[in-house]
């Protein structure tokens, strides 16, 4: 039996009906119990299945989160599945950040932007956990205006496109292998003229083309803050009836709170006393 085919197998039972009334008529709080192991990613998904809401799956801790993730996206696949992690490798209070996570909210807050224009037919779910949550993003109009779209057939000034990627922040490179870099060269984004003549994804081992592309979205750093720009909670994101998922809510608020005045807050005095120093 194919993983997938187990949705259709709890599609119909009791629990996952009831559920499915219980969230069409936007009841404030559900209890699931008797669930265990990977059931309640089961059941999650076969509720998904069917509708085209945002479930925001909040696990106690990352391991959790990551099990979660795992279990869902065997279940539903890549696309509607997303991981929102933490953008630091150790607690907050240390303030080293990793590349990859970055990416990875990045993804999900670029796709949470798109989604706000046109409701999926799908569900889309993201899983996460309190220390991810604890941190705050730049708006979402920020990262709407911040953000260059380039499509197939467009006509764009290479030397404006050039400048507006160096004021967000990329580095021109001979060839592309990590997060913030670009290259301008052909067979990746070829131009005739000034015309967008294609667009490929490649594999950054190989510099090798992949597929082509109807278009490209490039996003920067929403990790970086920008001068004068005031972050909100991720929640900001989120539509205006997103479906929660946690064991206990209570925990999960506690625990945001507790992580954002021990890393957060103690990062905040340290650069600006850092700050102060300089001057």
């Amino acid at each position: 039996m194919e993983l997938n085919e187990l949705l259709s197998l709890f599609d119909q039972h009791p629990g996952v009906l009831r559920l499915r009334e219980c969230l069409s008529a936007h009841c404030p709080h559900v209890r699931m119990e008797g669930l265990r192991g990977s059931a309640p990613a089961v059941a999650l998904g076969a509720v998904g299945q069917s509708a085209g809401e945002v479930f925001l799956v909040v696990a106690d801790d990352e391991e959790e989160a990551a099990y979660f993730y795992n279990d869902l996206r065997q279940l539903l696949g890549e696309r509607d599945v997303l991981f929102l992690p933490s953008s630091y490798r150790r607690a907050v209070k240390y303030g080293h950040r990793d590349t990859a996570s970055e990416i990875l909210r990045t993804d999900v807050l670029s796709r949470l932007s798109a989604e706000g224009a046109a409701v999926s037919e799908q569900a889309l779910f993201i899983v996460t956990f309190p220390t991810a949550l604890a941190e705050r993003v730049p708006p979402r109009r920020s990262l709407t205006e911040r953000s260059i779209t380039l499509k197939m057939g467009e006509t764009h000034d290479v030397i404006e496109l050039t400048r507006r990627l160096e004021e967000l922040g990329f580095k021109r490179k001979d060839y592309v292998y990590e997060p913030g870099e670009y290259a301008l060269r052909g067979s990746i984004l070829d131009f005739f003229g000034d015309e967008v003549e294609s667009v490929n994804s490649f594999e950054v081992q190989t510099q090798l083309s992949r597929a082509v592309v109807a278009e490209a979205v490039i996003v920067p750093n929403v990790e970086v803050e920008e001068k004068g720009e005031l972050l909100v909670p991720f929640t900001d994101y989120l539509p205006e009836r997103p479906i929660l998922v946690a064991h206990d809510l209570r925990f999960v608020c506690d625990r945001v709170q507790q992580i954002f005045d021990e890393g957060f807050a103690e990062q905040a005095l340290a650069e600006q006393a850092a700050t102060s120093e300089m001057e």
